[in-house]
């Protein structure tokens, strides 16, 4: 997997991914960027999100459970001194299916979080990462 980081202006940088696609980074105004993109530990809680959320979403579906509706809010603390790095993060799942799959979907999460998503697997090394489930 390959990344490449391209130097637009100021703190403004674009992500050329492998997979052709381009991601836009930037801080804020303070900063001396114009928060024309995301903040990189921003990218790196998002990607995390999406990686437990493809594991969750395919694996529910393998099982042949009804989704309706998925959604993963995700609440990253971080540490007053500088660096500031992330210590904490939170991801509460709230998934639209029957009742009857919450336990299922519980088994489903934690296998997710804590054996199968790589990003989480990782970040797990050096930040205490919790989870909930909201069925709806």
């Amino acid at each position: 997997m390959k990344t490449k980081i391209e130097w637009k202006n100021g703190v403004n940088f674009i992500a050329n991914t492998e997979s052709g696609n381009k991601i836009s980074m930037d801080g804020p105004v303070d900063s001396g960027g114009k928060n024309n993109g995301a903040r990189p530990t921003e990218l790196l809680i998002s990607g995390m999100g999406g990686c437990t959320a493809f594991d969750v979403i395919s694996v529910a579906k393998y099982k042949g459970l009804e989704i309706l509706n998925f959604e993963i809010d995700i609440d990253a603390k971080r540490t007053d001194a500088k660096p500031s790095l992330i210590n904490k993060i939170h991801l509460n799942y709230k998934i639209k299916s029957d009742k009857s799959n919450e336990k299922e979907l519980e088994n489903i999460i934690k296998l997710s979080v804590k054996k199968q998503c790589s990003c989480c697997i990782i970040l797990s090394k050096a930040v205490e990462i919790t989870y909930s489930l909201e069925i709806y």
